[in-house]
């Protein structure tokens, strides 16, 4: 079975360049000096995370379409996120191995 063909072999394949003619010669005009002026100074960077997941991490798993399709399912009837069951799942565990739930 041949593997997908993978992105990082086109990068040192050079892309052909589209045949467009050239643009006719424009006399330069000098660019005026710049002023020197202090710039602001430049604002914190911005995360693209959204605010409900600051301070998480994610736990993901691999499942049977069964399960994936049962437990949306319950969600979905329950009018509860995936998520939410999740950590109910998580909790009770933890509960069975005598360790302390943690919450949401």
């Amino acid at each position: 079975m041949s593997r997908k063909p993978s992105f990082a072999n086109l990068r040192g394949t050079a892309t052909p360049t589209p045949a467009v003619a050239p643009a006719p010669r424009v006399k330069a005009t000098p660019a005026p000096a710049p002023v020197a002026t202090s710039a602001p100074p430049e604002p914190a960077p911005v995360s693209t995370r959204p605010v409900s997941r600051e301070g998480r991490k994610q736990i993901a798993g691999f499942f049977s379409p069964d399960m994936s399709l049962a437990m949306h399912m319950l969600a979905r009837r329950q009018g509860r996120s995936l998520q939410a069951l999740m950590a109910e799942a998580f909790n009770d565990v933890l509960r069975k191995h005598g360790e302390s739930p943690i919450g949401d």
